[in-house]
């Protein structure tokens, strides 16, 4: 993950909806760097029913989000700790892959 870190951190615009605020869209990226740059802004990959609940109950608020791509949530696959789970925000179906997958990400953090 070739990021300046210090420069995407200044860049990132937060979004409160909810008790949460969301990150801008960080990009495409593994499972494991999204966990690691999530953490690195003081926030948290969503889980699958953050994700899910934003596509129920708060479409107005996304509206803007180019949310047509599949992202990472936190939630990790029972039986397997190898996958986890994704959601399409456009309409939010859910599927999980093998965490070396490229999706995209946005971190969490409480408001």
């Amino acid at each position: 993950m070739a990021l300046n870190m210090s420069n995407l951190m200044k860049k990132i615009k937060w979004t409160k909806i909810g008790k949460l605020e969301w990150s801008d869209n960080l990009g495409e990226m593994t499972w494991d760097e999204g966990v690691k740059i999530c953490e690195t802004l003081n926030g948290r990959l969503p889980t699958r029913i953050e994700l899910i609940d934003l596509v129920d109950n708060h479409k107005e608020e996304i509206k803007d989000w180019d949310y047509t791509n599949a992202f990472w949530s936190s939630t990790q696959h029972a039986n397997t700790p190898s996958i986890a789970w994704y959601v399409y925000l456009s309409y939010g179906d859910t599927s999980y892959s093998t965490k070396t997958n490229r999706y995209y990400v946005r971190a969490i953090r409480k408001s």
